[in-house]
Parts: structure tokens; C-alpha cells; sequence
């Protein structure tokens, strides 16, 4: 049953996220590991130790599903999705601002059945705010303030009204930079109330599900090798439909749903903003 799965990924995130607050205040213990894709895509030890550790509790009752790990080694996590039970895993979403102790970091944990995604938890364990969801179960938020609450993405259709997310992504090449300049003129132009650039593609959506973001979006693609991956928004691309919101394929211009094993992310809180956006976007210098 889907609570047994939710359970489990709660208690997963949760303790991953304990020991991310840990490290967050041990002096040194953020000390860049390595890289990846590029000198500015960083990974640390505690992203590996967390990853690790949540493996390690799905493994314990789950033994023979797959897992897409983001920092798992190997080509296996990039082949393509199949019907079976699989688990995607972002120990830490937005390692450069936890890094940089900047407070937008998640732990990401997806369940999909038939590649769809079917229970989704994102833990903001800096905030304390757990955001999570399962398919028709409808989206929540828990955080110690508020207790939990059902989630509902706003109902803004107008730009003007909007405040968008974009990331800015690890691309330094100059066909990288004039993708992101070019989306950002292109809302400023038209009048976008205004934009942010957080670093957290989990918390980005979860934030259009909260209502707090209107639309979030980053541009990538697997020619340039750029972009998020699936493990970056299987669980958002859930709770903002849960929520009421919607994700889009950015790649092909927004025609179609999030394609779970493509490298861009699109959402926002109706049909009418992501029109006008993925309309401004397409247009772009």
C-alpha cells in the first residue's frame, strides 16, 4: 500500500535530513569532494553519506526495487525507466547552497510504479518542512508551525501577478548564458512581477505546490549535457499535480506532460501562466 511506502520515505528523508542539519553547523564538515559535470556542480561527503543512509532503509524493505540515485556511480541510473518499482534519490538538492550555508537545500525521495510517479517527499531539514504526496491522495506540507496542511497551488494566470523561479544552472559556455539571459529578459519584458533563483529544483516545485512560487522553471537538455535529471523532479512533478498545479515538457516548447528522463523542469499553478510563459520562453532572443 502507498501509506507503507510514504511512511518509509518520510522516516528516510527525515533521517538523511538530521544528519544534513548535523553537518550544517559542524565547522568544515561541507568541504567539497568532487565535481561533476563541471567545476561549479559540486558534490560533498555528506551527500554521499545521505544517499547512503537512505539507500540503505529502502533497501531494508524493499530489497529488489531499483534505485536512481544521484550520486550513485555507474551508466545504470541513466537506462531508461520500465514497470518495475523504482525509487528516485536527491540526498541533497542544492549541494551548492549547502555548501555556501545559503537555507534552500531538500532531501528528494520518489516512488514510481509503471514510470509514474506514485508517492513524493521532499524535506527542507533547515526549515523543518516536509512537503509530500501520493497519486489521488492529494498534496501536504508539515512543518512545526503549522502542523500539516493540504496543499493548493495559487490561481494566478496573469505574468504580472507571477513570482517566477529559474535557476541558472552549471552552464558557463556561452550558449548556456544566452539561454538563461534571454528567459529572463524575456519575462522581465513583459512585465513578470518578479523572479528568483533559489539553487533547489525540488524546492522550487514544491514551492508552486505551496503557492508560494507561481511557475518554476530550468532550461538543460542531454545534447549539451546540462539540466536536471529525474531524480531532481520525479517527486515535484507529483506534488504539484497534487496540489492543482502543473508541469510541462520544456524541451519540446510545453507540448505534453514532465518527461521524467529529460533535463529540463517546467511548472506552475495554472494552465493559463505556463501558456504565457512557455509562449515568452519560445519566443526569446
Amino acid at each position: 500500500p502507498l501509506e507503507a511506502v510514504l511512511a518509509l520515505a518520510v522516516r528516510a528523508a527525515r533521517e538523511a535530513g538530521a544528519v544534513i542539519k548535523q553537518a550544517w553547523w559542524a565547522a568544515g564538515s561541507s568541504e567539497v569532494k568532487d565535481t561533476k559535470s563541471s567545476a561549479v556542480d559540486l558534490v560533498t561527503e555528506t551527500d554521499q553519506r545521505c544517499e547512503d543512509l537512505v539507500n540503505s532503509i529502502l533497501r531494508g524493505s524493499y530489497p529488489d526495487d531499483r534505485i536512481i540515485g544521484e550520486e550513485s556511480a555507474g551508466s545504470e541510473k541513466y537506462e531508461p525507466l520500465t514497470d518495475a518499482p523504482t525509487w528516485t534519490v536527491d540526498p541533497i538538492d542544492g549541494t551548492t547552497n549547502f555548501v555556501h550555508r545559503f537555507a534552500q537545500s531538500c532531501v528528494i525521495i520518489a516512488y514510481l510504479e509503471a514510470k509514474e510517479p506514485k508517492v513524493a517527499v521532499i524535506f527542507d531539514p533547515v526549515a523543518d518542512e516536509l512537503f509530500w504526496a501520493t497519486k489521488g491522495g492529494g498534496a501536504y506540507l508539515e512543518n512545526p508551525a503549522v502542523g500539516k496542511r493540504r496543499l493548493q497551488a495559487a490561481a494566478t494566470t496573469s505574468l504580472a501577478k507571477a513570482l517566477v523561479s529559474m535557476e541558472v544552472g552549471y552552464g558557463r559556455d556561452e550558449a548556456s548564458v544566452a539561454l538563461v539571459s534571454g528567459a529572463m529578459a524575456a519575462l522581465l519584458g513583459a512585465g513578470v512581477r518578479s523572479i528568483r533563483m533559489a539553487g533547489s529544483t525540488g524546492l522550487n516545485m514544491a514551492h508552486v505546490a505551496a503557492g508560494r512560487f507561481n511557475a518554476a522553471f530550468e532550461h538543460g537538455d542531454w545534447e549539451r549535457g546540462k539540466g536536471p535529471k529525474i531524480w531532481d523532479f520525479a517527486a515535484g512533478k507529483l506534488i504539484v499535480a497534487e496540489a492543482g498545479g502543473v508541469t510541462r515538457d520544456l524541451t519540446s516548447g510545453g507540448r505534453g506532460e514532465l518527461d521524467l528522463m529529460g533535463r529540463s523542469q517546467f511548472s506552475a499553478c495554472t494552465p493559463e501562466l505556463a501558456d504565457e510563459i512557455l509562449a515568452l520562453l519560445a519566443t526569446k532572443p
